[in-house]
């Protein structure tokens, strides 16, 4: 029983820690004494304390054993970004003659110093902010709840999680919310939050969250843990944690090793420096994109060997902007080239008449020999991303293969003249 416990709580910690300090999906702990941290938790000693390295941190802590409280005004320019936007945000900062400065206190306890953090409440119980990067050590049953913030809908990087329930059942998704030995919610892969009892739990699986991408560029914090009678630490990926009994180790070679939980002395997290954030959008079938709208595809009309563009434009640019075209293909390879227009006297027909008219053109020739580089590249989801500044005014025609019309952009000076 004691080790089915411990388990309820192991998998309440390993699955909070999967989470990038340095990214905006921060997991949210809260603690029994009304702590509550950002962050994830950086060491585990099963049975005895668990150590969270923060973002921010809202702290709790008895008053009884404080030794010294020192008060300091830091004025605003020595102020960490963190710390500047807090207090601008809160209207923390105290205003004088010599400038705007903000008070943080070091309070000295009789086993602990915690430096420069702002006092919220005072009294028996003090709580304080701390907006530093910090590690803070609880005992082990001092956790209440976590929160994590639901993953971004355009990454497509990380892992996400298989629950299997003791029927056999298994939910695939993202868990959103623990109570450590009670119960767990996971947001499906149909949007759907489902609640479990942890009794109802099996096994939970981890597993890599794009088939396109590499497993170790896609998990954020590395495991490392120690095994009883053995001298250094392992250090690679829990893919498999089964209720009381054990876990299953992934090392970067590929190669697997089964762990019973009662021989890991310790659990840590370390980052990893090969993990890489993708980002991409999930676009319908022939759907293509200008700057993250929809584009507008102008039709040239033909005039002898030159394709005339009209006073229609896809879009109107700077120079020194970038535009950027996003698209869903059936084939990835189609050609997509970049032109700029040339001003050429063209024959226009006039009543009866013919006349000749300066005009801004291009030819089918401009499009096999004049195109301007573009860089180019596939996404994760197979979508075709195409980028490229804009260095002189004028018009820039994007043709798509596959496409009757063109992308027209109509790049003007920032004084919105459109002559160099």
């Amino acid at each position: 029983m004691i080790l089915k416990k411990l388990f309820y709580l192991f998998l309440f910690i390993l699955v909070i820690m999967c989470n990038n300090v340095f990214s905006q999906n921060i997991e949210q702990i809260y603690m029994k004494n009304g702590s509550i941290i950002k962050g994830y938790i950086a060491e585990q000693i099963p049975g005895k304390q668990i150590t969270l390295q923060t973002e921010e941190a809202t702290i709790v802590v008895n008053s009884d054993s404080l030794l010294n409280r020192i008060t300091e005004r830091i004025p605003s320019e020595s102020l960490s970004q963190e710390w500047k936007e807090w207090a601008e945000q809160n209207d923390k900062y105290v205003k004088s003659t010599s400038g705007k400065s903000l008070e943080l206190t070091t309070l000295e306890f009789k086993n602990s110093t915690f430096h420069r953090v702002f006092l919220l409440e005072k009294g028996s119980l003090i709580k304080f902010l701390d907006l530093g990067r910090s590690q803070y050590t609880f005992a082990w049953g001092d956790m209440y709840r976590s929160v994590k913030n639901r993953r971004p809908e355009n990454l497509f990087s990380g892992v996400k999680e298989i629950v299997v329930l003791d029927d056999g059942t298994e939910i695939t998704g993202q868990i959103i919310e623990q109570f450590p030995g009670r119960n767990l919610k996971i947001l499906t892969d149909d949007e759907e939050v489902l609640s479990f009892k942890f009794s109802q739990v099996q096994q939970i699986r981890t597993e890599k969250l794009s088939d396109k991408l590499d497993l170790w560029s896609q998990i954020q914090l590395l495991d490392q843990i120690q095994v009883k009678e053995e001298h250094g630490p392992l250090v690679g990926f829990i893919s498999s944690r089964t209720s009381g009994k054990e876990l299953v180790f992934n090392f970067e070679d590929g190669s697997k090793r089964t762990i019973p939980l009662n021989k890991i002395v310790s659990y840590a997290k370390i980052p990893n420096e090969s993990y890489v954030a993708v980002y991409d959008k999930i676009l319908k079938e022939g759907e293509i994109l200008l700057n993250g709208k929809p584009a507008y595809f102008v039709q040239l009309n033909p005039v002898g060997s030159y394709l005339v563009l009209t006073s229609v434009v896809s879009a109107q640019a700077t120079v020194g902007d970038t535009i950027c075209v996003e698209a869903n293909l059936e084939n990835v390879d189609n050609v997509i080239t970049l032109v700029k227009a040339h001003v050429e006297n063209v024959t226009v027909p006039n009543g009866k008449k013919k006349r000749i008219v300066s005009l801004p053109v291009i030819t089918y020739q401009d499009l096999v020999q004049s195109p301007i580089g573009i860089n180019r590249e596939v996404t994760p989801l197979s979508n075709i991303k195409i980028t490229f500044p804009l260095n002189e005014t004028g018009d820039y025609v994007l043709y798509i293969q596959g496409k009757e019309d063109y992308i027209v952009i109509n790049v003007i000076n920032k004084n919105g003249n459109s002559k160099n």
